[in-house]
């Protein structure tokens, strides 16, 4: 993740750390808490004024007592402390059984467990974050598909969604398909990465600190968000911008895939769309 030190304002991640160990050590005293994970700033390593102690509570036995126990005390730490505690206690046969979302994976992909003493957290975050072994390249497929036809073609003669409207007198429409585009391009970024993607507050900050991205990513990423009057000028230097990170990432692409841009498309028919061609 990305250095806390590139951020600005005041991190009181100690402090919130030690509160979050203290109340995580009353609660694995309870008989029936299973397991204890932190989430949020506190793996995070930076939390200031807008944050929250966020803690994960699993408990064996369907004891709704002991959760109110868990509630009760997580809210008297909050009054202690002045500090937000969003603590989450689930019943361990619930929680195996939640359907995650993309932003789901990415958060319990980093979590840290501060409490697992028969190892039961960690198998079941191991299954749940299991993954096809053709995710990633289905992710790429689409993802690129998409760009292509908004804003970055194959091939110079070939029209685009966002140059389409600015043909049709629609300059607001043609600035929100690259913001859309843009978009497309940060999940490229997670999926050659082999990431999940994060909330969309936390999507732009961490894509300029993954492993691998093309040669001056954050400058162009910026260029290409940056707009002014919604012109046609500054649409055409977004665009540049975008196709920049475009022609940068396609080899990354095809290395990754295997594949090259025109079997990638043919793979997005068959295996995205599922239709035989």
């Amino acid at each position: 993740m990305k250095t806390t030190t590139e951020l600005k304002g005041e991190n009181r991640i100690n402090a919130f750390r030690k509160i979050a160990k203290q109340l995580a050590l009353r609660m694995s005293s309870y008989e029936g808490v299973v397991g204890i994970l932190f989430l949020g700033g506190l793996v995070r390593g930076f939390v200031d004024k807008f944050s929250d102690i966020d803690i994960l509570v699993l408990l064996g036995a369907r004891n709704h007592r002991l959760r109110k126990q868990l509630y009760d005390l997580g809210s008297a730490t909050q009054r202690r402390f002045g500090t937000d505690v969003d603590l989450e206690a689930h019943f361990i046969e619930d929680f195996k059984k939640q359907r995650w979302g993309e932003i789901d994976k990415w958060e319990f992909s980093k979590v840290e467990i501060v409490y697992d003493p028969e190892g039961k957290v960690k198998e079941i975050l191991e299954d749940k974050l299991r993954l096809p072994r053709d995710f990633w390249v289905k992710r790429v497929a689409e993802c690129s598909e998409y760009l292509k036809w908004y804003c970055c073609p194959t091939r110079d003669d070939i029209g685009t969604i966002a140059e389409m409207w600015v043909e049709r007198g629609d300059l607001l429409s043609a600035h929100y398909c690259l913001n859309y585009a843009v978009d497309l391009m940060v999940k490229i970024m997670f999926a050659l990465n082999q990431e999940h993607l994060p909330a969309p507050k936390w999507r732009i900050f961490y894509s300029c600190s993954l492993k691998w991205q093309p040669k001056n990513y954050k400058r162009f990423i910026k260029a290409a968000m940056r707009t002014k009057t919604f012109s046609e000028e500054d649409l055409n230097l977004r665009l540049k911008a975008l196709r920049k990170i475009w022609q940068s990432t396609t080899p990354a692409i095809e290395q990754q895939t295997g594949l090259t841009l025109d079997e990638l498309s043919k793979y997005f028919v068959e295996r995205v769309l599922g239709i035989r061609v």
